[in-house]
């Protein structure tokens, strides 16, 4: 290094705007040496801190991945990173934002699939590192008074997102590992789909909903009362077949480990 670089701050500084090609103050700063020049030494480091983020968002995308094969995948991860510098600790984090990314930066947003398929993956990772909490079983629900679903609320697990997808995301998810990288086809759906994601356990689901489950789900993680959720449900059934309905959808959730516990 240079005797005269400035303070070790200024330093700092000068590194990380070499390293996030915001500058090439930094080479002033560092000699060559008899193996190498400046320029391949620094290059290390450069090239160093975007590989090791492009294996993050390799890690954590592997939909995306299989959808733009590994030359489109290396040049949008470069894109974002160029964008999208670390801030946070754990490269854990890195990624939150790229589906953000590519649903409004050109040229990726011309396919919308994609940015969907990065918010799945991504809340698939949310799920898995959700807090363990344990899920109730059907029996708490069956020894309940009748008079407790008057004003019963339930509380969802820590991991339970829902999102609408307007492509076919996690079926297409599924047979990644199935194709040759790039060549992962996800199809558009007839019409919007809203899929429940979350951890029960070890692992993280996944599942679709009927349009009726999706808006019980909605005013239950809301904190809404059951019969609250009988009325989102009854704008799809008859009236009359709405409380038998609900507790039918209510079922499935508590059986699906869905629902972390109740208050009344």
């Amino acid at each position: 290094m240079s005797t005269n670089a400035g303070s070790l701050g200024d330093l700092q500084r000068a590194f990380q705007d070499y390293l996030l090609d915001r500058g090439e103050g930094f080479r002033a700063a560092v000699r060559d040496t008899s193996k190498a020049d400046r320029g391949t030494l620094l290059d290390v480091y450069r090239d160093g801190y975007a590989l090791r983020l492009i294996e993050v968002l390799t890690n954590d995308y592997p939909g995306v991945l299989a959808m733009a094969g590994p030359a489109d995948f290396d040049r949008m991860a470069r894109d974002y990173i160029a964008t999208h510098p670390s801030h946070h600790p754990s490269v854990r984090w890195y990624g939150a934002g790229l589906a953000d990314f590519l649903a409004a930066t050109a040229p990726y947003s011309a396919t919308p699939a994609a940015a969907e398929m990065a918010r799945f993956e991504w809340a698939l990772g949310e799920a898995f590192d959700s807090a363990d909490v344990a899920a109730i079983g059907a029996e708490a629900l069956m020894a309940l008074p009748p008079e407790a679903w008057e004003t019963l609320r339930f509380t969802p697990l820590p991991s339970l997102q829902q999102h609408v997808f307007a492509f076919d995301v996690p079926p297409a998810w599924q047979r990644r590992e199935e194709v040759e990288a790039g060549a992962l086809a996800v199809e558009a759906t007839a019409e919007p789909v809203a899929w429940a994601i979350w951890r029960p356990e070890l692992l993280s689901n996944f599942r679709s909903l009927e349009p009726d489950e999706a808006s019980m789900l909605a005013a239950l993680v809301a904190g809404r009362t059951f019969p609250d959720l009988c009325e989102a449900v009854a704008a799809f059934v008859p009236e009359d077949e709405a409380p038998a309905r609900a507790a039918g959808l209510l079922r499935a959730m508590v059986e699906g480990g869905m629902i972390a516990g109740f208050t009344y």
